[in-house]
């Protein structure tokens, strides 16, 4: 366990303590509203991690490929933007945008899936996830969910191999 996870919460409770025991301030005044952007500024970018801890590797932000050793028969759906990618040993997780609307994403990822030879198993839909498939090939798993994303839509994908 990190020792800034332990620290951070106790230095919280102790400022909190501090202030509730009688201290008394004048209250800062109400911050101006948010300027308003200047045209033609971007977005800053997403924030990049990439992490390798012995069996784990995280991969996020804008600078992300699939993993070296991902199947070849799960396809990422045309426009589709890598966000993330996390592998644990065996079991891989990818997380990517698409700018179609959750609904019209859904419908794509079934076939996509069932012509690489993947039998759905499971369909869910409904909010506040917005649906979610399953599917079975030689013994591993295929799991994905779909759910809005500003006005497009986001997937978390995740393949588990076969159980020993």
């Amino acid at each position: 366990m990190n020792a800034a996870m332990i620290v951070r919460p106790c230095l919280v409770v102790l400022v909190v303590g501090l202030a509730a025991c009688g201290h008394s301030e004048t209250p800062a005044p109400t911050p101006a509203a948010p300027a308003t952007p200047v045209a033609g500024t971007a977005a800053p970018p997403p924030k990049e991690e990439h992490i390798d801890i012995g069996g784990m590797k995280v991969d996020s932000g804008a600078d992300v490929a699939l993993p070296k050793d991902f199947p070849a028969d799960i396809p990422l759906p045309p426009g589709a933007h890598l966000t993330d990618a996390i592998s644990m040993g065996k079991i891989q997780i990818v997380a990517f945008t698409l700018s179609s609307d959750p609904a019209a994403t859904f419908a794509t990822m079934l076939p996509l899936y069932e012509a690489q030879g993947w039998k759905n198993s499971t369909r869910v839909g409904g909010q506040p996830v917005m649906a979610s498939d399953g599917f079975e090939k030689d013994g591993r798993h295929l799991i994905y969910t779909v759910v809005a994303d500003g006005g497009g839509s986001k997937v978390s994908l995740r393949h588990y191999p076969p159980a020993q």
